[in-house]
């Protein structure tokens, strides 16, 4: 052998090793970045029914509270202001009239000695007599005045007990103002004029206490007085969320009041500087419910949390209010969720997806690595390889084809009549009626496809909630069949029911069980010819009940009868026939039957007809 030929063996070698090498490592980047992207797309799927469930269950939460309104809890709008509900109130209201005090004479005699003749003694004494009156307003004044002299005195003992005694007249007003409210920062002054910085403390605690208790019907500029009066004695200020809420009722009044207000609604106010959630309902005097970032949380939050979502809620305008600042979110808008904010939705499960990726591809190197040694075990692992990426391919875009085709013919249908009744076109009230009908068929035929994909994918997940209880198996049948038969494409055909009489009960979830049925009954009518009989079955086997569909169609050739079973996998002549169907009516048939504990059966002849029957478990045997 030449030297051309010595050199031409191991570039062949090397091309035979490396060339499959490389293919192979082409192949695993693929399906890893396919995998990736799958990933990627199951996530961003689950996300968005996370989040229409939680965006369905905040909206009903809110819900609930209107109708809570409307029965009249919450704030109570009246011409005068606001009534408060149980629960924090209001700090301040819209406007307070002062009222009409009564002229007392001896309280201008009283006031006269004090500032005309500057006789404090006698203006004591006066005011004292008065303090001892029957009327509450007439005292409350009194007590005022005679806590004034007093403190001119000098006598703050004596000052204090007189204002003791004002704070115990609770909300009589004295000049606009609630009695309490005034002895209070009265006492204060009292405990400043005499340098006790300790009582003054307490006291300025007390009365911002009671102030921000939102207790009193009070006006801004009263409250206002009174909140500065407490900053300059280093007390505390108030409550951003209560002053928020405040505002935000009083904003919402104003616009009851301009005839500005719908009946019912939900809005999120900014005041002062806070965003505030405000919800409202009832008649002629509606009931508002009122709720700043935190109290939103803690009404909402438990509804995340339980689904492991992280929430960020924004306004109107895009601005954050509630929340972190997530990335990968599903947002849905107010016109989405009838919420009055827009909902943003992370999940909170990514390390663990992240590490699933990191473990698959470790898989996938050592796999290479292991090809590399071996060349006749990477030539079948890349032949095996790119055939399932091929099928796996094929059935996915068989699959998305067929859901597609499925959807397209109820949707168009849906979209030609509701087109056809919005444009008014048609006024025969016979027409309206069965273009009402037809709508009605193709909703719940979406409907039941809609059901069945989202079954089966709870099923194949292992997450579906099955509810099995004692179930009578003839009744189930019967009004399967009788429901079946009103179906427009089975009009047609003869649909026979033979129950045999006395069957025990079964245990058994009705509702995935009538899918099952449902499955087999539109089998039969997609694959047999309009004119034959379907026969539906149901009779005791030893200790099994026996349920069953028969039709006399094109049948299901021997080697086809166990694939049939397999998601996605459908009989050739139905291709070919271009009979519609997305291949999962038949496995989610098996998964349902299976998780009752039995089997599935089948019984078919190409040409003459198939019998699936449904072996179920007897409990009274």
């Amino acid at each position: 052998m030449g030297w051309n030929g010595r050199q031409t063996i191991p570039v062949l070698l090397a091309a035979a090793t490396l060339i499959p090498l490389g293919a192979l490592g082409w192949l695993g980047l693929r399906i890893l970045g396919q995998d990736r992207d799958l990933e990627r797309q199951r996530v961003r799927e689950s996300l968005e029914f996370a989040a229409g469930r939680l965006a369905l269950a905040m909206e009903r939460r809110l819900g609930d509270i209107e109708e809570q309104l409307a029965q009249g809890s919450g704030l109570r709008f009246t011409s005068a202001g606001l009534d408060p509900a149980p629960g924090p109130g209001l700090l301040y209201q819209p406007a307070v009239s002062p009222g009409q005090q009564a002229s007392v004479p001896a309280l201008s005699e009283a006031e006269a000695l004090e500032h005309q003749r500057q006789d404090l003694a006698g203006a004591a004494a006066a005011y004292r007599r008065m303090a001892e009156s029957p009327s509450r307003a007439a005292r409350a004044a009194a007590l005022v005045g005679l806590g004034r002299v007093l403190r001119k005195q000098g006598e703050g003992s004596a000052a204090l007990e007189a204002y003791s005694r004002l704070q115990q007249l609770g909300s009589v007003p004295v000049a606009g103002q609630p009695a309490e409210l005034i002895a209070r920062q009265a006492r204060c002054r009292v405990f400043e004029e005499a340098g006790n910085a300790e009582e003054l403390r307490k006291e300025v605690a007390d009365l911002a206490r009671v102030l921000y208790s939102g207790a009193w019907r009070i006006d801004r500029p009263t409250f206002s007085l009174y909140s500065d009066l407490i900053r300059r004695w280093a007390g505390p200020p108030p409550p951003s969320g209560a002053v928020a809420r405040t505002e935000a009722a009083l904003a919402i009044w104003r616009a009851w009041r301009a005839g500005d207000l719908a009946p019912r609604g939900r809005r999120i106010l900014p005041a002062e500087g806070m965003p505030v959630l405000a919800v409202w309902a009832g008649g002629t005097h509606p009931a508002a419910w009122l709720a700043a970032p935190g109290e939103i949380e803690a009404l909402l939050g438990p509804f995340w949390r339980a689904q492991h979502l992280a929430v960020s809620l924004y306004d109107a305008d895009g601005q954050r209010f509630l929340g972190p600042q997530l990335t990968d979110t599903v947002a849905l808008t107010p016109g989405e969720t009838r919420l009055p904010f827009i909902l943003r939705v992370a999940s909170l499960s990514t390390p663990a997806r992240a590490e699933g990726y990191r473990a698959r591809r470790m898989v996938l190197i050592s796999g290479l690595l292991l090809t590399f040694g071996l060349m006749l075990a990477a030539a079948y692992g890349l032949y095996r390889a790119t055939t399932r990426e091929m099928a796996l391919a094929r059935q996915q875009a068989d699959f998305v084809s067929a859901v597609s085709h499925e959807f397209r013919t109820p949707l168009t249908s849906m979209r030609h009549l509701t087109e056809l009744l919005a444009s008014r076109g048609v006024v025969d009230e016979e027409r309206k009626a069965h273009y009402y009908e037809l709508l009605a068929h193709e909703t719940e035929r979406l409907h039941r496809m809609v059901e069945s994909l989202l079954s089966f994918g709870r099923i194949e997940a292992g997450a579906y909630a099955w509810r099995l209880e004692p179930a009578d198996a003839s009744q189930l049948a019967r009004g399967m069949v009788e429901e079946f038969r009103r179906e427009p494409h089975v009009r047609d055909r003869q649909v026979l029911c033979e129950i045999d009489d006395g069957l025990p009960p079964i245990r058994a979830d009705r509702e995935a069980l009538s899918r099952a049925l449902w499955n087999l009954l539109e089998n039969a009518a997609k694959y047999s010819e309009p004119g034959t009989t379907i026969r539906v079955f149901a009779r005791r086997a030893a200790d099994s009940i026996l349920l069953g569909v028969e039709d006399h169609g094109a049948g299901i050739p021997v080697g086809e009868q166990s694939a049939v079973f397999q998601k996605f996998v459908r009989g050739a002549k139905a291709g070919r026939a271009g009979i519609r169907g997305v291949g999962i009516g038949l496995a989610l048939v098996k998964h349902i039957v299976e998780a009752h504990g039995g089997s599935v059966q089948l019984t078919s002849e190409p040409g003459r007809g198939s019998t699936f029957t449904l072996v179920l478990p007897c409990p009274a045997s």
